[in-house]
């Protein structure tokens, strides 16, 4: 009797024989291939570098600084009276010893007179007694006595005589008479400043360097500051500080000016330079620097392993496209493109840009 297979039945077959060419076909399948790793290229950030190749270039410690007069004195009164004369005017050259001011001398002459006579009086009675004793008509205590009767009256005559002087007031040294304080007529008082005198003979550079830079200057050193007006002052580091500003951290330091071209007067702002030498220096654009960790300028530049790295900077100069700066030596490998999305340390796919822009 013929089998009877009804149409569900052929299709439970078909589905049977599908599943078992299915499990079998993927029992030979070949096994899937495991994910290749990828190379530090295909995985690291592209940046675009350039090669700076350097140049010799003259390096300086810059210092802001201002001109000073070698000294300046405010003179003042040493005795009370009113201001009867003034001989010369502000802005005067005066010598050592001229006189630029005068107060009253009421009875400082007269007082004088009486203290030299005070004491020619005091002198006759000393060689008195003093003859007296040699001939034993006195004793040891009468001498003492009158001898210091006449180291008084010497005294009362010095400080006489250095009141009437005071009345006359001097130029403590050459120079020019700057600043005047008191009117004629007016009182002055003992302590009062009236005059003052600046030596202007010897002008000098004065500033303040950071703790960073004070190692690489010596005193003696040639240097040279260049005014607002691009004038030229050159001259001789004469003075270091031992120790620094407690406020400023910073330490003194002048120049003596040798010969200047034109009257510098004190207080005009200047710059001071003092070579350090040639050092390799790259023209850069000032937007690759950056701030580092320490507070100082930066440069990122790719190293040998193409990873990222930062190289300390200071600026030598600017221009008007551009500025110098120096740190690094030898060709540096220098971020021009990607710099702010990469970090030190960090591996990158480095692409040499158009080199066109580096200097050399």
């Amino acid at each position: 009797m013929p089998i009877q297979i009804n149409r569900s039945h052929v299709i439970a077959i078909l589905i049977a024989l599908l599943l078992v060419v299915w499990v079998v076909s993927g029992d030979a399948a070949e096994p899937d291939v495991a994910d290749r790793p990828l190379n530090n290229q295909e995985t690291s950030f592209k940046v675009g570098y350039e090669v700076f190749v350097p140049t010799q270039k003259a390096s300086n410690v810059r210092i802001s600084a201002h001109i000073s007069a070698n000294r300046s004195v405010d003179v003042v009164a040493e005795i009370n009276g009113k201001v009867t004369a003034l001989p010369l005017k502000r802005g005067a050259l005066v010598n050592q010893g001229d006189t630029i001011l005068e107060i009253d001398q009421r009875d400082l002459p007269a007082k004088l007179k009486q203290a030299k006579a005070r004491l020619e009086q005091r002198q006759l009675e000393t060689a008195s007694v003093r003859n007296l004793y040699e001939r034993g008509l006195t004793n040891q205590s009468a001498i003492a006595s009158a001898e210091a009767e006449l180291a008084e009256a010497e005294a009362i005559v010095t400080r006489a005589r250095l009141d009437l002087e005071a009345t006359r007031v001097k130029a403590p040294f050459s120079g020019v008479y700057d600043q005047r304080f008191v009117e004629l007529g007016e009182y002055a008082s003992v302590g009062q400043t009236l005059v003052r005198v600046v030596d202007n003979a010897t002008m000098l550079i004065k500033g303040s360097v950071s703790e960073n830079n004070i190692n690489q200057i010596r005193k003696g050193t040639e240097a040279y500051a260049i005014l607002p007006d691009d004038t030229r002052l050159t001259g001789t580091i004469r003075f270091i500080a031992s120790s620094a500003d407690a406020k400023t951290r910073t330490y003194p330091i002048e120049m003596e000016v040798n010969d200047a071209p034109a009257p510098l007067f004190d207080g005009q702002t200047a710059t001071l330079f003092v070579p350090q030498g040639k050092v390799d220096a790259y023209f850069v654009s000032p937007s690759l620097l950056i701030i580092t960790d320490n507070g100082g300028l930066g440069l990122k530049v790719i190293t040998a392993e193409d990873t990222v790295a930062v190289v300390p900077v200071s600026i030598l100069s600017a221009e008007t496209n551009g500025i110098w700066i120096q740190g690094p030596t030898g060709e540096q490998r220098i971020i021009t493109v990607g710099q702010g999305f990469v970090t030190v340390g960090e591996h990158v796919n480095a692409v040499l840009l158009n080199n066109e822009a580096s200097q050399s």
